[in-house]
């Protein structure tokens, strides 16, 4: 089984997959925003398509004793937005291949409050706690997305990998 490092979330390493924003920090929304104040408009653009309109869901995740990473998806049209609310998660990510594989896969802790946009084909998964509970995550997708845009694997036996932080 492979492992995975997680490393600290920095615009350099996660470019190639999409891009980030802490929504708690109005400093660094006031950087790019149209407004100086009180509303941060437009900080990141998702893509969903034409064909469905955006949906909020929810991931419940609870800590685990390892973080096995056992389960890949990709969507092939469409962004994914997660935020973190109240838990910081350590999420991983993966450019994509001919097939879906932990090969290439790198592991980035997200602080709660800061919104993360996968781009289109950015292979990923569940998401893990950094710390004892439970924890939740907004998913923003296109409706059905689980059914109409995604490219799943279940991985087994030495193809798994295990994220270590």
């Amino acid at each position: 089984m492979r492992t995975i490092k997680v490393k600290e979330l920095s615009t350099k390493e996660f470019r190639k997959y999409g891009v980030y924003q802490n929504l708690l920090d109005e400093e660094s929304m006031r950087e790019g925003a149209v407004f100086p104040a009180n509303f941060f408009a437009d900080l990141i653009t998702l893509d969903f398509g034409g064909s469905t309109l955006p949906t909020v869901s929810v991931c419940h995740v609870k800590k685990q004793e390892r973080n096995i990473i056992s389960f890949l998806e990709a969507h092939q049209y469409t962004c994914e937005g997660l935020l973190p609310i109240d838990k910081d998660v350590i999420i991983f990510v993966g450019l994509p291949e001919k097939t879906l594989s932990t090969t290439n896969l790198e592991a980035f802790l997200i602080p709660k409050g800061t919104f993360v946009k996968l781009n289109p084909l950015i292979v990923h998964g569940t998401q893990y706690l950094t710390e004892e509970g439970e924890g939740h995550i907004l998913c923003l997708l296109p409706g059905r997305t689980f059914r109409n845009d995604c490219i799943s694997l279940v991985v087994e036996g030495d193809d798994r990998a295990e994220i270590i932080i």
